[in-house]
């Protein structure tokens, strides 16, 4: 809520949206603190720990709120759910739903992308963006040939007998 009033009043400026495909490529990763079974019938029953503010805390107590909050997801949600680990990003996800459920790629990625948001804002899903790798320019032979490195792939050969034991002082 403080975020929300500093970015009307201009105070904080808003993270950048990131664009379509760097979307995609995001791997959602359930939350740890969420306990999750499933259940005979194949869906996936979620046991939410509830974090109530100082006031809430007061009326739980009074209306003796249950701690967890139980959420049953249907077929696709806990299709989806099994998927969020951390390995699979969001278009694999999407090429699952469209394989198994026979959507269009449009209906399989807007009906994700607002079931992840929804997740994402009750704190149930978070998103890791894998680190982008570095290329590294491997060296040429005359490039090594400059450094004075062996340009052969033989191993270098070391000067102690493998059976005799060599001590620095």
């Amino acid at each position: 809520m403080l975020n929300r009033i500093l970015y009307t009043l201009k105070l904080k400026k808003r993270p950048p949206t990131p664009d379509k495909e760097t979307l995609v490529g995001m791997h959602p990763l359930r939350n740890q603190l969420v306990e999750w079974e499933v259940d005979d019938r194949g869906e996936v029953v979620l046991k939410i720990p509830q974090t109530h503010k100082k006031w809430l805390r007061l009326m739980a107590k009074i209306f003796k709120l249950p701690p967890i909050r139980v959420v049953v997801l249907d077929e696709v949600g806990s299709h989806v759910w099994q998927l969020c680990d951390g390995y699979h990003n969001i278009k694999q996800i999407v090429k699952s739903l469209r394989d198994r459920y026979k959507m269009t790629r449009k209906e399989a990625e807007t009906s994700l992308f607002s079931y992840m948001q929804t997740l994402g804002k009750r704190g149930i899903i978070g998103f890791a963006m894998p680190q982008k790798k570095k290329k590294v320019k491997q060296p040429t032979d005359k490039e090594r040939e400059k450094r004075g490195e062996q340009t052969n792939a033989a191993e270098p050969v070391s000067n102690a007998s493998p059976n005799r034991a060599t001590s620095q002082v």
